[in-house]
């Protein structure tokens, strides 16, 4: 091992280095708050081995290599399964590498995947653990990256959930240990002041650390001020004109299916990376699994056990219930690692084409892939599945009686759930006499009453807070999560077992495969929803959140035409009528004759008028979409109101159709656009609708937002065909 420097004790650079590195630690504590990494744990181990590196000061060719390997090795962890020198991940990795340097180049930064946006941080880490040392062994200067760490700290204790009073201790205490290690080895070098061999100058340091222990102490025993200045959140809040209840946040999360529930809430940004894209019949929600236990916080399931899986899953639907049989291909993008399985529902077989081992939580209905005990991720599969119907008249006659395993389960609720909630559920549902009505109108609750899909000003729960509690009550502002959660604890208020449901909504129309139709599912597809539960019919899904329809099918009665039929066709009932009916049709005849009668037209006056009505008739329907599209821009051009942009919409779906452009009865607003701009040979119908769809979603108005649609309005009007 070589000395670090002439002049350094290779005890003192290893004391300076190991203070370094955890100084440098702080900086990464905060990262499982402030970002959506979960292993925060490997890039401490990554840090730790570039400082133990740089203090044996290993020749570059050597040092090098060591390092990228263990890089290269850490990227594995985090995103491969399987043993390292299984070459075929490095395969994907190497091809998503060249694929994201091109977007790097292309200023597409949004696109990256993970695995790059990990490999890029990586570098950062080694970057700095490079100017670690040099700030350490070669300028001997700390205070500026002491400076900026307690601001960083700072400002992450301020705006997020991080903690940071031990934080601020450890750097202190870390900091001006290094502060005047440094200057010690500054009035050695300055005054030349050399040691014994190999001694470590205890007698120079003893006075610093007595000095530093002391004031610590003192200062975390003495009784502390109120502070001086106000909270800076609510002021800079009040200054940006954003005061709403949703700055208490952890940071702004991206959306896309996370395993973690235990605390919901906070902001997010959208993130339209593709998850995976699928060729079905049917179209409807991607399900991935359900929670069971709702702690006032968030969810949790409270079975973890593994079983092999049968070959279906989970039972949802009873035998009463009509389901048809259908099947999917399923293709995962790779940018996201799922090692479990998405499906539309009640899924009958699973083909991987792989060695692949299938486990099943016998409680979520999470399907899980492995292979030899480790996890697996597939690239893609098939599944047959049943697609149910449901009866409405069966939903309403089903017992309110529900086995006793069953309840106990879904019908958890925590001993903190504030009172207020079921008695609004209580409230909801008074006017209803069955399960399935009371179901309804707890969900149909949401659509008015004051609650508005948001994805940034929504707040997360403090620590005497209940997630439901004040979303309902307090802030009314929130997205999936915050509509599901609160319609699953309604429910089970009033004795209705319900769960929760995680997966993701149908995803983006594509394109045609044959006979099927192929979707397209991003991160911002991620979603939750509600199940509830009815005997002899089985789990039922509803669709709380704002601007969201439930996908399942409902009809009034599985037997309904054919009892339609049955009543016309009974020969008693029939004879039954005739006498009514033929005693009512001298009373028509009588009308009939006494109002002809009354009126002896001429039968050229009649023929003259009739020509003139056909003239009339023809020239305004020849014109009267023209006229009609030239008043309805009058009509909506100069408004600036909140609500001309959602009316304004609409009426030009009523165009379309009028001008034979149909909107078909299971197509979204997005696969429609692509239609529209088909026919009109056009790109604005999409943009008009993804600016619609964000306006909505926010459930704000923005006074520009009219102006900048109003033009791409006006034009698709205009392109109709009269």
């Amino acid at each position: 091992m070589q000395q670090v420097n002439e002049k350094t004790d290779w005890l003192y650079a290893l004391l300076l280095y190991g203070l370094g590195f955890l100084l440098f630690w702080e900086w990464l504590r905060p990262l499982s708050i402030i970002s959506d990494t979960g292993q925060t744990e490997i890039f401490i181990l990554f840090t730790a081995f570039l400082f133990l590196l740089s203090y044996f000061q290993l020749p570059f060719w050597l040092s090098f290599p060591i390092k990228g390997v263990a890089m290269v090795y850490a990227v594995h962890a985090m995103f491969f399964p399987g043993p390292f020198f299984d070459f075929l991940w490095l395969d994907y990795f190497l091809s998503d590498f060249s694929k994201n340097i091109g977007l790097l180049f292309d200023g597409s930064f949004d696109r990256l995947s993970n695995v790059f946006r990990t490999f890029l941080f990586f570098i950062l880490l080694w970057l700095i653990s490079y100017l670690m040392q040099y700030w350490l062994i070669q300028t001997r200067r700390i205070f500026l990256f002491l400076l900026v760490t307690i601001v960083y700290i700072s400002v992450i204790d301020t705006f997020t959930t991080y903690e940071a009073d031990n934080a601020i201790i450890r750097i202190v205490i870390i900091g001006f240990v290094l502060l005047g290690l440094l200057q010690i080895l500054r009035i050695q070098e300055q005054e030349g002041v050399s040691f014994s061999k190999g001694r470590f100058p205890v007698y120079w340091l003893m006075p610093l650390i007595v000095v530093i222990a002391f004031s610590s102490l003192f200062g975390y025993i003495a009784p502390k001020a109120e502070p001086l200045w106000p909270d800076p959140v609510p002021f800079l809040k009040k200054t940006t004109g954003d005061e709403g209840d949703g700055g208490n946040g952890n940071g702004i999360n991206k959306i896309g299916y996370g395993e973690d529930d235990s605390r919901l809430g906070g902001p997010f940004v959208m993130d339209d990376t593709p998850v995976f894209t699928a060729q079905i019949k049917d179209r409807g929600y991607w399900r991935v699994e359900t929670k069971d236990v709702y702690t006032g916080k968030g969810w949790e399931s409270s079975v973890q056990d593994r079983v092999m899986f049968e070959g279906s899953t989970e039972t949802l639907f009873e035998d009463g219930v009509e389901v048809e049989a259908y099947d999917m291909k399923m293709n995962m993008t790779g940018n996201e690692e799922f090692d479990f399985i998405v499906h539309p529902g009640q899924v009958t077989k699973i083909e991987t084409g792989q060695n692949v081992q299938l486990l099943e939580n016998p409680l979520s209905g999470k399907v899980f892939t492995q292979n030899l005990g480790e996890s697996v991720v597939l690239d893609n599969y098939n599944l047959d599945y049943d697609s149910p119907t449901f009866s409405e008249k069966m939903l309403r006659e089903a017992p309110a009686e529900y086995p006793e395993r069953l309840a106990n389960t879904y019908l958890q609720l925590p001993e903190s759930l504030p009172e207020r909630i079921g008695d609004l559920a209580e409230e909801i549902t008074s006017d209803e006499g069955n399960p399935y009505d009371k179901a309804r109108a707890i969900e149909n609750y949401f659509v008015g009453n004051g609650f508005v899909y948001e994805t940034t000003d929504v707040a997360i729960p403090g620590e005497n807070d209940d997630y439901v509690d004040q979303f309902l009550f307090e802030t009314q502002l929130g997205y999936c999560d915050n509509f599901s959660s609160s319609m699953t604890v309604l429910l089970r208020s009033i004795g209705i077992p319900a769960r929760w449901v995680k997966g993701f909504t149908e995803g983006e129309f594509v394109d045609v495969a044959g006979d099927y139709r192929e979707y397209e599912v991003t991160n911002n597809n991620a979603h939750s929803w509600v199940e509830a539960y009815f005997p002899e019919v089985g789990w039922v899904p509803f669709e709380p959140t704002r601007g969201f329809s439930n996908q399942a099918d409902f009809v009034s009665d599985y037997n309904e035409d054919e009892a339609s039929n049955t009543e016309t066709s009974d020969p008693a009932q029939a004879e039954e009528e005739q006498p009514d009916q033929q005693e009512q049709m001298p009373e028509e005849q009588e009308a009939s004759g006494s109002s002809s009668s009354s009126f002896e037209w001429s039968v050229w006056y009649t023929i003259l008028i009739t020509v003139v009505l056909v003239l009339v008739c023809y020239v305004a329907f020849k014109n009267y979409k023209k006229w009609l599209k030239s008043y309805i821009i009058s009509k909506y051009k100069k408004r600036d109101d909140g609500k001309v942009i959602s009316e304004a919409y609409f009426r030009l779906l009523w165009l379309l159709d009028l001008h034979g452009i149909k909107r078909g009865a299971n197509q979204t607003l997005r696969e429609y656009a692509v239609q529209v701009d088909q026919k009109l040979q056009t790109q604005e119908m999409k943009e008009l609708t993804r600016r619609y769809e964000e306006n909505y979603y926010r459930g704000k108005t923005n006074g520009d937002a009219w102006e900048e649609m109003k033009q791409l309005w006006e034009n698709l009007i205009k392109k109709m065909q009269s």
